[in-house]
């Protein structure tokens, strides 16, 4: 029987000391080939990295280290949304919308091309808003070098159908409600409150609309913006010419994206007059700038023009969306405050004439629709906890429209088509000519030159500081982001009750109908 090394109790036996010296080296062995047999597994079990993944790992860091950086100065664009495990793409409520219609591989490819664009316009935008280069990227390298690694990490990225699905699943987005507001507001006690209110404008508003337009009251001087004479032709485009630019200009997933001739062509056509009861420059049209916060220059009167998209009956539309700013709502009431504006947008049918015309103030309040005969309301709605959408009159089927707004509060009060000889809708003859207005691509905001580089007009969350209003500290229970604050496009909630956001595609499919 072998004598124990460690006697009962943990004594230790005297009679094996000579043997302590050739044991321990027989233990250094055993680990040493242990330690040899695991990294030979290692070895097996891991090939060394071909240059294709090394590639791809370093685009990898580079993504982390520019989202670092912008992390860090806070210069993140909030108009589109990052794809959680793809840091080369960026969404939109619109293209999240497809994620379950992919079948062909170029389906694919088309709707991942376009996220792809977004982040590479996004990312342009941020390293320029930056106040120094990333660290060890100078200049434009790090620009140049994320778009070769965009290339390579979506290619490798739909070639694999593992990655694919996840991205079917990772491509959405937030919408733009704080759920445990809602929860710590007691929204279920206080919505119906905000209601009421709601309803209270809903019919103030429409008695504004039923009132004629000679008998609407002018507290200034009514001024008139147009495009500068000339700008586009006295022919107004005829719904064929419409309908053809929009078909030919469709891609795989059927949305239209109209080269830049056509698209002027169509932005002209479409544009309102505005129509501005005029009392002081807080209801003059300028062009925005930034100075340490937002600025406005009413010397330079400017619309800025953005292309959206909404689906429809199976079908993507085309939107032309026309934004103005003005200086501010003055005031001493809960809805004054720095700047204000108005969204007016236009939903091109495939037929090529305009199926509807709606309206929001730049906050993303004061919704408004403005029905064309191709459509009806949907009798179908909700009836609890559900903001009813107001349509205070019925679109003009002639153009150009005129946009009648009111001072102080901005409020649209009339859509009418300018007539001579004595239409219960015409203006009043003695109007001046309308003021010229300069074109804009909304884009332009969100990368403001500034002393020394640039700075975007919009913060976190896509509002615009210095904006706030006091209603946010009454209005939070609804679960909007400091309401009656302006906001980049894409950031708006337009409903208190219930959940509704002015770019979802299927916003307009949800409220409306064709009409037989």
């Amino acid at each position: 029987m072998p004598t124990p090394l460690i006697m009962p109790f943990g004594k230790f036996n005297p009679n094996l000391a000579p043997l302590i010296p050739r044991l321990i080296p027989i233990r250094g062995a055993v680990r040493l080939l242990l330690a040899l047999l695991l990294a030979g597994c290692a070895t097996v079990g891991k090939p060394p990295a071909t240059p294709a993944e090394d590639a791809l790992a370093a685009c990898q860091t580079l993504y982390r280290e520019v989202d670092t950086a912008i992390k860090l100065e806070g210069v993140r664009d909030h108009g589109s949304f990052l794809v959680s495990g793809f840091p080369y793409l960026r969404t939109t409520r619109l293209l999240a919308s497809f994620r379950d219609d992919l079948i062909e591989q170029e389906q694919w490819s088309a709707w991942a091309g376009h996220m792809a664009a977004l982040d590479a316009e996004a990312r342009a935008l941020e390293l320029r808003n930056l106040s120094a280069p990333v660290a060890g990227h100078p200049g434009d390298t790090p620009r140049d070098e994320l778009n070769r690694c965009r290339e390579r990490l979506l290619a490798a990225d739909l070639a694999q159908p593992e990655r694919r699905a996840a991205l079917r699943v990772a491509a959405r987005v937030p919408d733009d409600y704080v759920t445990w507001w809602r929860v710590a507001g007691l929204y279920p006690l206080t919505a119906p409150i905000v209601s009421a209110n709601i309803r209270a404008w809903h019919a103030e508003t429409r008695n504004t609309f039923a009132t004629p337009l000679t008998v609407l009251p002018v507290a200034g001087e009514l001024v008139r913006w147009a495009l500068q004479p000339g700008t586009s032709s006295d022919t107004p485009m005829k719904a064929a010419e419409v309908s053809e630019i929009l078909n030919r200009s469709r891609d795989l997933l059927g949305i239209p994206s109209p080269k830049a001739a056509d698209l002027d062509r169509l932005f002209e056509a479409f544009s309102p007059v505005w129509e501005v009861d005029v009392v002081n420059d807080n209801d003059r049209i300028g062009m925005l700038r930034w100075d340490n916060g937002p600025v406005m220059d009413v010397a330079r009167p400017t619309l800025y023009r953005k292309i959206s998209h909404t689906r429809f009956g199976g079908q993507v539309l085309l939107q032309l969306n026309y934004i103005v700013w003005f200086p501010a709502r003055p005031g001493n009431d809960i809805y004054a405050g720095r700047l204000d504006g108005i969204n007016w947008r236009v939903t091109l049918g495939p037929d090529g004439e305009p199926w509807l015309f709606d309206a929001i103030h730049n906050c993303g309040c004061y919704h408004q629709f403005f029905p064309s005969r191709h459509l009806r309301l949907r009798s179908d709605l909700p009836g609890s906890y559900f903001e009813p959408p107001l349509l205070p009159q019925p679109a003009p089927g002639q153009r150009p429209l005129v946009l009648r707004i009111a001072h102080h509060t901005h409020f649209i009060q009339r859509v009418y088509f300018t007539q001579r000889g004595g239409h219960e809708d015409s203006p009043p003859e003695s109007l001046p000519a309308a003021q010229a207005i300069a074109w804009e691509e909304y884009d332009a905001l969100r990368s403001l030159p500034v002393e020394g580089g640039y700075h975007s007009l919009f913060g976190e969350y896509g509002l615009i500081d210095g904006t706030e209003r006091s209603e946010r500290f009454i209005l939070w229970p609804m679960g909007i982001r400091s309401p009656g604050a302006m906001r980049q496009w894409g950031r708006h909630a337009t409903a208190f009750v219930g959940r509704r956001h002015f770019d979802d595609p299927f916003l307009i499919e949800s409220l409306f109908e064709r009409v037989p």
